[in-house]
């Protein structure tokens, strides 16, 4: 999990949602640049977030760190406050594993908490053991 968290995660998300949160995951659609990445409460270097960039698109997203991808599936539930994303890598040392997160949308930038293990985060601080990670995105929504 180390590696997948500190690198700020490539995925390739195939969203499994409710019908009820088809909207907000079509919302999410698009190209991001991480702006920060926060890892037990501490800071990555700029170097690093400023290799890291997101795409969105038709239920899949490809999130990049050094040219890397670091693939995962996705589960959202919009219903819920906040709202819950489960991520499942789908390669590397930490496939099989899910880490329970949460989202938001907030000032153009989607921000994604998950816990490295255990439960999931309560609020966005990326204290122990929860990595945090906010995206702007680059294009406006189509």
């Amino acid at each position: 999990m180390t590696r997948f968290a500190l690198a700020g995660c490539v995925f390739a998300l195939g969203f499994a949602v409710a019908p009820a949160d088809e909207k907000s995951a079509k919302d999410l659609d698009g190209t991001y640049t991480a702006v920060a990445l926060v890892r037990d409460g501490k800071d990555a270097p700029d170097a690093v977030v400023a290799t890291a960039t997101a795409k969105i698109a038709a239920g899949e997203l490809t999130l990049k760190l050094k040219d890397k991808a670091y693939p995962a599936k996705i589960k959202l539930d919009a219903t819920k406050t906040p709202a819950h994303i489960d991520i499942a890598p789908s390669d590397g040392p930490d496939k099989g594993r899910t880490f329970l997160g949460i989202y938001k949308i907030e000032k153009g930038e989607l921000v994604i908490s998950f816990a490295e293990k255990g439960d999931r985060p309560a609020d966005f601080k990326g204290d122990a053991e929860v990595t945090l990670i906010r995206l702007k995105r680059d294009e406006p929504p189509k």
